[in-house]
């Protein structure tokens, strides 16, 4: 049976996340709006998956654990891995790969680490949002030594998009699956050569805010690129 669930959210450790975005509110406005799986993707960093899985746990929520990797490019590269123990494994080599900008917290919001009772842990000091030095080509790879499957986020987007930065998709490296943040959109962009027929299509909300949590429902079958993470999963 396909799920259905949001696999693009970001919790209040990324800095553009709303204070309100800890790891119970998300699980308990997901189970509320119907979900059966999220995908927690914040910005070049997993801190909060631990706790968002012990809330997802508590709520009876599948949890595909994510980041939403920044690369050298500027190229939003949405990392899906088995467990959230590789989850973390990226997100230490990301954090070694950021440049030193620390987050100055009045300009762009605090980078705040949670447990499952939405109890301050902590707070993460280098900008998450900067690109790292891996390159795409890199950055996909490294998902994938993980047990991992890579996405290109939001590539209709015109900005952070690997379309906005390279004009097509690139050959190399080799995506199964993209998400597009508006999925009328395809059918231009294949028609426009930017991107070939044969994808498959993932959405998400991309949600920053407590109402934007399921904006856009994305049913999950076993088809997917995704379906061998999870099938083992609660």
């Amino acid at each position: 049976m396909p799920l259905r669930c949001d696999l693009h959210l970001h919790s209040c450790l990324s800095p553009c996340g709303d204070e309100q975005m800890t790891p119970a509110n998300i699980a308990g406005f997901a189970k509320l709006a119907g979900l059966e799986l999220i995908s927690l993707t914040d910005h070049n960093a997993a801190d909060n998956l631990p706790a968002i899985q012990r809330a997802c746990d508590a709520y009876g929520l599948r949890l595909l654990p994510g980041i939403e990797m920044n690369t050298a490019e500027e190229i939003h590269l949405l990392c899906y891995l088995p467990t959230v123990d590789a989850a973390l494994a990226l997100s230490a080599e990301i954090r070694r790969r950021l440049p030193p900008v620390p987050c100055e917290e009045r300009i762009f919001g605090a980078q705040v680490v949670m447990d499952e009772e939405d109890r301050e842990l902590g707070r993460v000091q280098p900008l998450l949002v900067s690109g790292c030095s891996m390159g795409l080509e890199e950055a996909a790879a490294r998902c994938r030594a993980l047990g991992g499957v890579p996405v290109p986020a939001h590539i209709d987007r015109e900005s952070y998009s690997v379309l906005s930065v390279l004009g097509v998709m690139p050959e190399l490296p080799p995506f199964e699956a993209v998400e597009l943040h508006d999925p009328k959109k395809l059918e231009e962009l294949v028609g426009s050569g930017r991107i070939a027929p044969g994808y498959e299509l993932l959405t998400g909300s991309d949600a920053h805010y407590l109402e934007q949590i399921a904006a856009c429902p994305h049913l999950l079958g076993e088809d997917s690129v995704l379906w061998p993470l999870i099938c083992g999963r609660g």
